[in-house]
């Protein structure tokens, strides 16, 4: 009999050799379930909507470090200038555990040196500008050089610079100065030769509350001294208040899918109040909305403006540039500008190739409303585009050709 357990022992003993063993856990904690998850100081108002789901969703699932890691890489990435420390703590009951991630801003200073506008127009000519900023924490410095022959009816060519500040999570303050030469064409000129100027300093501090993480409200006041062509005049000052409320939101529909919507209203009133020599108030509407899957895009946008009142020739609303009625040129259309303007576009890309259809119009009070179409074709490749531009009238079509970046 003993001899009998002997072999059976040995037999259960080989096969158990021959048995590949379990695998160790590859986290100790993997056996635990997520209790909460905490992102201090501040919580989860400053991430996006599809980051905060997904780690609302991990709340009652096993901890797994691996996905965790990606979550820190993720917030990182939103929240810039930060610096994101994840810790795991024991939760309330046995085998739960809280997860706190740890936000703290860098005190590095980042140095940063960009291209805002780079156009060339071949009715308007060349537009560039160049920024640097410089970031330390929660304090950011700008600079800028600009001519720009695209956005006004005027050319304008200076320098300028900001300051911004976020004290509290939901604050930020901006100061903005700048000094601009301007320029104008022959038909501005006879056109509005008492309202003309040659030099304007522009100074503009504001605050921006966020209100909810897609809805922000932007406070400020805009003064502008304006240095008259005209000897009797010398200089006048335009200063008024400024209200935009805008509203953001950004959805991730899979891993090659997005959805974006802005959409913003904008109020300008300058009145003697504020010692303005010009009394006015301009409103402003804009909405947009991005689709993009994989390799296709599709960008859609209207917006709309009123002028009422007697406003400096930088407020008017201008039609025929690189955003709005491309094809046209906005001398063409009016050398004062309009008080008054509806437009559209409709913007598709796919890889390369890029297609845009614009509609739009501007008007005077009394004047009637004639509404304008363009088409333009191009390409787009390593954030520079090509564009060719056609006005769509009766008659023969003139193209323009566009080529720069950020437009």
């Amino acid at each position: 009999m003993r001899l009998f357990w002997i072999v059976a022992w040995s037999l259960s003993a080989a096969l158990a050799w021959g048995q590949p063993e379990d695998p160790p856990p590859s986290n100790v904690n993997a056996r635990y379930r997520v209790e909460s998850v905490e992102l201090q100081p501040g919580g989860f108002n400053d991430l996006s909507a599809s980051l905060r789901n997904r780690l609302q969703g991990l709340v009652g699932a096993p901890f797994d470090q691996a996905s965790f890691d990606e979550l820190a890489r993720r917030i990182r990435d939103e929240m810039r200038n930060a610096r994101v420390q994840m810790r795991v703590v024991r939760g309330s009951v046995p085998d739960q555990v809280k997860v706190v991630f740890e936000v703290q801003l860098s005190n590095r200073t980042e140095f940063d040196m960009s291209l805002p506008r780079v156009l060339y127009h071949s009715k308007q000519n060349f537009t560039f500008g160049l920024e640097t900023t410089v970031q330390r924490g929660r304090h950011t410095f700008s600079g800028m050089a600009l001519t720009d022959n695209d956005q006004l009816i005027e050319r304008y060519s200076g320098v300028g610079a900001g300051y911004e500040v976020a004290p509290a999570r939901r604050l930020r303050l901006k100061m903005q100065v700048a000094s601009w030469r301007s320029q104008w064409t022959g038909a501005t000129e006879q056109a509005a030769a008492d309202d003309l100027y040659r030099a304007r300093q522009h100074f503009e501090p504001s605050a921006t509350i966020s209100i909810s993480r897609p809805l922000t409200l932007q406070l400020g006041v805009s003064v502008e001294r304006l240095e008259m062509l005209q000897p009797a005049a010398a200089h006048q000052l335009s200063s008024a208040a400024n209200l935009t409320l805008r509203y953001q939101r950004r959805w991730e529909l899979g891993p090659d899918a997005t959805r974006g919507l802005e959409a913003s209203y904008g109020i300008r009133s300058a009145s003697a109040a504020l010692g303005s020599d010009f009394v006015y108030t301009r409103h402003h509407w804009e909405a947009r909305y991005q689709h993009r899957r994989a390799h296709s895009e599709w960008n859609g946008s209207a917006e709309a403006g009123l002028l009422v009142g007697r406003a400096p020739l930088f407020e008017r609303f201008t039609l025929g540039n690189s955003r709005r009625l491309r094809g046209w040129n906005r001398f063409d259309l009016d050398p004062l500008g309009s008080d008054r303007y509806t437009h559209a576009s409709l913007d598709y890309r796919f890889r390369w190739l890029r297609l845009i259809y614009d509609t739009g119009a501007g008007w005077r009070r009394n004047a009637p409303l004639v509404l304008r179409h363009s088409a333009s074709v191009g390409v787009t490749a390593s954030g520079i585009t090509a564009l060719v531009a056609f006005p769509l009238r009766n008659g023969s079509i003139e193209p323009l050709f566009l080529l720069g970046m950020n437009f």
